[in-house]
C-alpha cells in the first residue's frame, strides 16, 4: 500500500534585510504648543516674566537616524520629549542622552549592527532647529 501521509518540508529561511546606518543626530526643535500653565503659579512670577520677554522658549528633543534598508533610506526617530525650557542646558543634555539611548535600541531591533552605532553619547551630534 502506498504511503499517503503528507510530507512537511521546511521552507528556506527568509533573508533579513540588512539595515545600514547612514547618519545619526539628536535634534532640538521649537515646541509649537507647550504647556505653560505651571508659570501661572504665584511662585513663578520671575520665570513667567522671563518667558514673556523671550528670555527662553520651550523645545522638544528627539534622536533621528537615517537608515538604508534594501536601498531605501528611512528616517527613524525616538519618541521624543517636549516642553523643556530652552535654557535648561543640563536637563537638555540629559534628555538628549536618553533619546539617543532609546534610538540605539530601536536601531538594534531592526538589525543595524551595534558596532555601527557609537555606544557613548557625543554632544557634538546635537543639532538645534529651534
Amino acid at each position: 500500500m502506498p504511503d499517503t501521509r503528507k510530507r512537511v518540508l521546511e521552507a528556506p529561511a527568509r533573508k533579513t534585510p540588512k539595515a545600514k546606518l547612514e547618519a545619526i543626530r539628536v535634534v532640538v526643535e521649537h515646541d509649537e504648543d507647550p504647556d505653560t500653565s505651571y508659570l501661572d503659579q504665584d511662585d513663578f512670577d520671575e520665570r513667567r516674566e522671563a518667558y514673556r520677554n523671550g528670555d527662553f522658549s520651550f523645545v522638544g528633543v528627539r534622536a533621528e537616524a537615517e537608515v538604508a534598508v534594501d536601498g531605501v533610506t528611512q528616517t527613524l526617530t525616538s519618541g521624543g520629549h517636549w516642553g523643556i525650557e530652552s535654557d535648561s542646558k543640563e536637563y537638555l543634555q540629559e534628555v538628549a542622552e536618553e533619546e539617543y539611548t532609546d534610538l540605539r535600541q530601536i536601531l538594534k531591533t531592526i538589525g543595524v549592527a551595534t558596532a555601527d552605532v557609537p555606544a557613548g553619547f557625543d554632544p557634538a551630534i546635537i543639532k538645534w532647529r529651534a
